[in-house]
């Protein structure tokens, strides 16, 4: 049966995606608008990935029968295998070196409310995964070779990245070129990553916690965010 998926409409979708979320994302401040409260750029937050996240969720159901992984595999639960625990000790070993290297004692970060925090990575995580990792490269690998999919979806995923910094420069003047560059190279490294792991766990659940473990991590013993 001939694939009713397209490398170029995945890929002009991918872009959709993007732009939906230079529209969308609180890097404009809508937050301060919406909620009076300290907590708005939370709530926004998980507005707007819930809002971001929904054309790709019904592209996922539309276009079940063409994936290389159903939505049903997708949703399937997490295998905690070797390479997913591997990754994960790798994510909190990383995190507790730099952590004593920028803090020089064991540090957490009392600066963001934790609960919320934790909310906000964990919906951050998924979006970001069913986006690019259960749409995106799921529909890709159906039709071009493993190697092009992932390489595809890493780079859109680091141009969902760049987005920020350009925002900021328009806002406010400012553009961190370091920064960027460090950015870039983490968002493809767990771009390829996170397609990996999917491929050999076949199911989203690995990525998806790894990513929240990740970007929590950074957050709370690190404070980067």
């Amino acid at each position: 049966m001939e694939s009713k998926i397209t490398a170029r409409n995945v890929v002009l979708s991918l872009f959709g995606f993007i732009i939906l979320w230079a529209v969308v994302t609180d890097a404009w401040g809508y937050s301060s608008y919406l909620f009076s409260s300290d907590n708005g750029v939370y709530y926004y937050g998980y507005i707007s990935r819930f809002v971001w996240v929904m054309p790709a969720v019904l592209l996922i159901g539309i276009k079940d029968d063409y994936l290389i992984l159903s939505k049903k595999e997708l949703m399937s639960r997490p295998q905690f295998s070797r390479q997913f625990v591997s990754i994960l000790s790798i994510i909190l070993l990383c995190s507790l070196i730099y952590m004593f290297i920028a803090h020089k004692s064991f540090w957490i970060n009392r600066d963001v409310p934790f609960l919320l925090t934790v909310i906000k990575y964990f919906i951050a995580g998924c979006a970001e995964e069913v986006v690019f990792r259960g749409w995106g490269y799921n529909a890709l690998a159906k039709v071009l070779s493993n190697r092009k999919s992932v390489a595809i979806s890493a780079l859109m995923f680091v141009l969902l990245h760049w987005l920020a910094y350009f925002i900021r420069l328009f806002r406010f003047g400012t553009f961190d070129y370091a920064d960027l560059l460090v950015q870039s190279c983490s968002a493809l490294l767990w771009g390829i990553l996170t397609c990996w792991l999917m491929r050999r766990s076949r199911t989203l659940w690995d990525p998806i916690l790894v990513h929240f473990a990740y970007n929590l991590s950074c957050i709370m013993l690190i404070g980067v965010n």
